[in-house]
């Protein structure tokens, strides 16, 4: 029988290995471009494969948030190795042109990529709020960096190993199917020492953990719990012993849990932008310059060669500064609310401003593939700040107990921004293809990104000093 620790350290482990494989879906555009001119797509119904991909991550949520809170994240996480093999493999045989080249079914496939993604990442982030309360922004921004990671690593596959984007796509089926099911294997909720029966003499349940067996919870109720669930102006206030308890639809009339939402369509929506069209940008830009730079590190071959290797370059760019976001925003926000007293929201205010200034770089700034990096660096931090601390501000907010809904719910909202702002860009430049240079086929889009980055770091702002100040007001 292993300890605890032990117990708490295989699990561990066993979530980042699966987070190493789950964030395939910001691969997109290291194959998009090939799958566009092998199957004669338009930059439409490629934006809408895309966007099917991010549907499949974030409208899914809910409802597999709901399987890992009331039955098994080991469950859901082997469902996903299934799914994840059937979508990329169906997709590498669809561009080996051996299935019906329809952009439709190619969405399917992408949806059912993306579903898995977002099932791995939601058991994953379930059992970590259960298995860890303090320290809790680390804990969940290690695994999440790694998830970040995977699409460079990936990247950097696909240019030393693979010349062929069939054989690519087969080896994303294959690893991280295997990946996910041999991890799912050892996804465990590891129970804190139980004080239930003190609970029950005191007639309080604070000292009840999250993960605690059900059947010796209920019927044990206090007084302070309903009022974190009526009164949404106080649900910001965490209690390692009494956290909030606000779930499903309730959350829909939470004005944190509406600002949080906002927030996240908004600056997911742009990013999700960027990260989806990158490869696009790198073509049209490449394509508009008389001399095809390249990066330094590239061997120039053939055109083709080039502009692949720059989007698995930009890819591989982005992962490594998502990840980087993640990784440091974890620690920093534990720092700044526990040193500090500074609400995790100042995070958000910062991942805004960061994706904000990509944009605008991108917007007025870029003109030529050399000054492209310095857009992907802003937008990749910014993206990795942004989902290193959301899933920590709303266990924190709302609760751990049912996080796994809590946070498949909110977190599917961002689709509808992604939709919205990756069918901007494919109209804009479907419209401009044929009299247009180099950044004027996009920049229409990134108006549009640019206001919508500054609105959210508004609504951001306009929480973090409401929460600011009902804190002093409780101190004094």
């Amino acid at each position: 029988m292993l300890s605890r620790q032990a117990t708490l350290t295989i699990s561990y482990l066993s979530i980042l290995l699966i987070s190493c494989v789950s964030g395939t879906h910001y691969l997109f555009s290291a194959y998009s471009t090939s799958i566009q001119e092998r199957l004669d797509f338009s930059s439409v119904q490629i934006n809408t494969i895309g966007s099917a991909c991010n549907y499949g991550v974030y409208l899914g949520k809910p409802f597999l948030g709901y399987l890992v809170d009331n039955h098994s994240a080991r469950r859901v996480c082997f469902a996903s190795s299934a799914l994840i093999f059937f979508g990329f493999s169906f997709l590498a045989l669809t561009y080996e042109r051996l299935l019906p080249p329809s952009f439709i079914l190619c969405a399917f496939y992408l949806l059912c990529t993306g579903v898995a993604s977002s099932g791995a990442a939601v058991a994953f982030l379930s059992i970590i709020a259960k298995n860890f309360s303090s320290h809790r922004g680390t804990a969940i921004s290690i695994p999440l960096a790694l998830l970040g990671l995977s699409a460079f690593l990936y990247s950097q596959a696909n240019i030393y190993l693979f010349e062929r984007t069939f054989h690519f796509l087969l080896f994303i089926a294959f690893s991280a199917g295997l990946t996910m099911f041999f991890g799912s294997l050892f996804l465990i909720v590891v129970p804190t020492p139980s004080h239930v029966s003190t609970a029950i003499e005191s007639g309080s349940d604070n000292s009840i953990p999250v993960d605690s067996d059900p059947s010796r919870v209920k019927g044990l109720t206090t007084e302070q719990t309903p009022l974190l669930n009526k009164n949404s102006s106080t649900s910001h206030i965490i209690d390692e012993d009494n956290e909030p308890d606000i779930g499903g639809w309730q959350l829909l009339h939470n004005k944190d849990a509406i600002s949080l939402i906002l927030i996240l369509v908004l600056l997911a929506g742009t990013g999700l932008m960027y990260i989806n069209n990158v490869g696009t940008i790198i073509e049209t830009l490449y394509h508009a310059s008389p001399a095809h730079p390249s990066h330094p590190y590239f061997i120039p071959t053939s055109l083709n060669s080039d502009i692949k290797k720059l989007q698995s370059f930009h890819v591989s760019l982005l992962s490594i500064c998502s990840c980087l976001g993640r990784i440091l925003i974890g620690p920093l926000s534990d720092i700044a609310k526990n040193s500090f007293n500074l609400s995790r929201i100042c995070s958000l205010v910062f991942a805004g401003v960061w994706l904000f200034c990509g944009n605008l770089l991108a917007l007025f700034w870029v003109h030529d593939m050399n000054q492209l990096w310095i857009v992907t660096t802003c937008i990749g931090l910014g993206f990795g700040i942004l989902y290193g601390v959301a899933p920590t501000t709303c266990s924190e907010y709302f609760g751990s107990k049912r996080f796994g809904f809590n946070w498949g719910l909110i977190s599917c909202f961002p689709a509808l921004g992604a939709q919205g702002f990756n069918l901007l860009f494919g109209y804009n430049n479907d419209f401009h293809r044929d009299h247009c240079k180099g950044a004027e086929c996009y920049n229409f889009a990134f108006y549009f990104s640019s206001i919508g980055c500054f609105i959210s770091i508004y609504i951001a702002y306009r929480w973090f000093t409401k929460v600011q100040k009902q804190r002093e007001h409780i101190e004094h």
